[in-house]
C-alpha cells in the first residue's frame, strides 16, 4: 500500500493494491512456471478471501425473483464442494492432492478458518458489486491496454455474465483458478478458464486507474 497513492477510501485501496499484485503473481507463475516467495501464502490469505467476500455478497443478493426457475435449480445445484468432479488423469490427483495439502496446512496454523455460513455484510455487498463492473468491463479493455501473455490481445470474446446462474459460474471459476496456482499448480496459459481470470484481475486493475484517475 506504501507505494500507491491512497484515494481517501480505504477498502478500495486495499482493492486496488490487491488486484494489481494479483496479476502480477499470476505473470510469474506463467513466466517462472511457479509463483515467488510468499506468493501462494498471497493468494491463500488475501485473494481467495476477497472473492469469498464477492461470493457472500452473491448469497446475500441473490432472491428468487432475480433468476428464473431453470436458473435457480442451476444455483442451488452449485451448493457444496461435493460438486467438484474428482480427479481422472494423474496430473489432476496431483494437483487435488497438492490443494488438499495446503487447505490441511492453513487449517492447521488457523490462517483459513473453516467456511461458515453467513450473512453478507455491506462490503461483501460492495465487493460483489465492484465484480460485476470487472466482468462488465473485460470485454470492453482496449486492445493495447490488454497484457495477457499469450494468445490474443483482446478479450473482447469473453463475454460479461449475462444472469446470476453465469454469474455464479465465473465466480467459482474465479476462485478454482486461484486455488490451483495456490497450490503450486503451473497455469497453462492456453486455458480458458486461467485467461478469464488473469483477464478480471487484469481488468479491474485498469478499471480501478481509471476511477482514480491514474496513468497506467
Amino acid at each position: 500500500m506504501s507505494e500507491i497513492e491512497q484515494s481517501g477510501f480505504s477498502h478500495f485501496d486495499q482493492w486496488l493494491a490487491l488486484v494489481r499484485r494479483t496479476r502480477e503473481l499470476l505473470d510469474a507463475a506463467i513466466d517462472e512456471g511457479g509463483l515467488p516467495a510468499g506468493g501462494a501464502d498471497y493468494l491463500a490469505d488475501l485473494t481467495l478471501p476477497h472473492l469469498e467476500a464477492v461470493q457472500a455478497g452473491f448469497v446475500g443478493w441473490l432472491r428468487a425473483d432475480t433468476a428464473g426457475l431453470a436458473e435457480l435449480r442451476h444455483l442451488l445445484s452449485l451448493v457444496g464442494a461435493a460438486r467438484v468432479q474428482p480427479a481422472t488423469s494423474g496430473p489432476e490427483r496431483r494437483a487435488a492432492e497438492a490443494e488438499a495439502a495446503l487447505e490441511l496446512a492453513l487449517t492447521a496454523s488457523g490462517n483459513r478458518p473453516v467456511a461458515r455460513l453467513r450473512g453478507a455484510e455491506p462490503w461483501d455487498l460492495a465487493a460483489l458489486s465492484h465484480a460485476r463492473l470487472v466482468l462488465a468491463f473485460l470485454p470492453k479493455v482496449p486492445d493495447q491496454d490488454v497484457r495477457y501473455p499469450a494468445g490474443r490481445r483482446t478479450y473482447a470474446d469473453i463475454a460479461a455474465p449475462r444472469g446470476p446462474a453465469e454469474l455464479a459460474d465465473r465466480l467459482e471459476e474465479l476462485e478454482r483458478q486461484l486455488w490451483r496456482t495456490a497450490s503450486g499448480r503451473t497455469p497453462d496459459p492456453v486455458d480458458p478458464g486461467f485467461r478469464r481470470a488473469y483477464g478480471f484481475f487484469d481488468a479491474a486493475d485498469r478499471l480501478g486507474q481509471r476511477a482514480f484517475g491514474r496513468a497506467a
